[in-house]
């Protein structure tokens, strides 16, 4: 690919990821809302809905396997049609519990499907020696469109213009229409760059080499819990707050994370591997048993907007969310490790179904802990995962 190429499709990757990063914050980012709002369930049954909601990113590695002559951004267009037919299901049809769950599993199928081949099209497009910077750019964008469909969130929500009690749901709506935007792009992409990532060999990988890789995403299965379910569910459940105050929380955590992405990438070019995930598991020790204590002082109590408690909850919402900026870390780890470059995006997609065979394991766990024991012991179980990035780090080279 000739650099005017290259310079091309990364501006059309960009467009890519502000359409998805906006579709995703109007669609997938307040679906704890809508399930509370909508159907009305219970802490233990929330975590249960995460099989439907997390089981595709086991099905991801036979997909990729099953696709892989398509490539990287066909499959990326796979991907987004997938999202774009639950979230017409879910915004203009007014499903019923149980067909919500069957097209909650197709949005999630593309959105999980769509994640590996992310961080492979991003490493795909760096520039040499630079794959850090621009992972953490890419990160940026996606971090900044994030934090403007919050601001849409809040401000749709708190004007009564988006509600969960019409039939047609305006955000899932907007999504549809972003993601088919996306859609689009991707094609041109594709057409652009042609048989980019494409393999020959369609065979599940699995190899020891890769074990530091499937170590810490075994651990982010764990630890994503916090950032999509619980730390959401803290808010919502416990302080009684709405969609527009997890939106308003969500624009400040993303406000922060379009600084940080871009200093972690950086970071990770100049400290390496090692040094990184030694940062990231200390982050999350410190910020999930924070947010555990505080969380805890939370059950049987009533606490307003006026009480310092919940700000301080507010707050430790923030860092603990904040820990996903350390996500590109894993995929510049795998690059970094891997055989041969063909092999990336396959064992991406394994890692990725590792990081979910450890969701649907530790989601309705975690609500069952949450009922029995307490809120507390969930937050405390997520910061001693980090143990996995801990010996992932003793395993890997600076």
């Amino acid at each position: 690919m000739t650099e005017q190429n290259r310079q091309r499709a990364v501006r059309l990757f960009v467009a890519v990821l502000a359409l998805t990063a906006l579709a995703n914050g109007l669609g997938s980012n307040i679906f704890s809302n809508y399930f509370n709002e909508v159907f009305h369930i219970g802490s233990v049954q929330r975590g249960f809905i995460e099989i439907p909601r997390e089981s595709p990113g086991i099905l991801c590695m036979v997909l990729v396997a099953a696709l892989g002559f398509m490539g990287n951004l066909w499959m990326s267009v796979v991907a987004q049609a997938l999202v774009l037919v639950g979230l017409i299901v879910m915004g203009w049809m007014s499903p019923s519990y149980g067909t919500m769950l069957v097209f909650l599993f197709i949005h999630s199928l593309g959105m999980h499907l769509f994640m590996p081949l992310n961080d492979a099209i991003s490493m795909d497009l760096a520039e040499q020696g630079k794959v850090g910077a621009t992972l953490g750019r890419f990160k940026g964008v996606n971090t900044l469109f994030s934090m403007a469909a919050a601001v849409l969130i809040f401000l749709g929500f708190r004007t009564r213009l988006f509600s969960f009690e019409e039939k047609t749901i305006l955000p899932f709506v907007l999504a549809a229409e972003l993601t088919a935007g996306a859609v689009v792009l991707l094609v041109c992409m594709a057409r652009l760059m042609p048989q980019s990532g494409a393999v020959k060999n369609h065979k599940l990988l699995f190899r020891k080499r890769y074990m530091p890789y499937y170590m810490v995403t075994l651990a982010y299965g764990c630890q994503k819990r916090i950032k999509i379910v619980f730390a959401p569910w803290v808010v919502i459940n416990l302080l009684g707050q709405g969609a527009d105050t997890v939106a308003l929380l969500t624009i400040v955590t993303y406000l922060a994370g379009t600084w940080a992405a871009p200093v972690i990438g950086q970071m990770l070019d100049k400290l390496g591997v090692k040094k990184m995930l030694w940062a990231e598991a200390l982050y999350i020790i410190v910020s999930f048993t924070v947010m555990g204590l505080l969380a805890g002082m939370l059950a049987g109590g009533t606490f307003d907007l006026k009480h310092p408690l919940t700000w301080l909850v507010f707050g430790a919402y923030v860092l603990c969310v904040l820990f996903e900026q350390f996500n590109m870390v894993h995929s510049y780890m795998m690059r970094s490790i891997a055989l041969d470059p063909s092999e990336v995006t396959r064992t991406l997609s394994v890692g990725l179904s590792v990081d979910h065979v450890m969701a649907i394991i530790a989601s309705p766990i975690m609500g069952m802990i949450w009922d029995a024991w307490g809120v507390q012991y969930v937050f405390y179980l997520a910061a001693a995962s980090a143990l996995f990035q801990i010996a992932a780090a003793a395993m890997t080279k600076e």
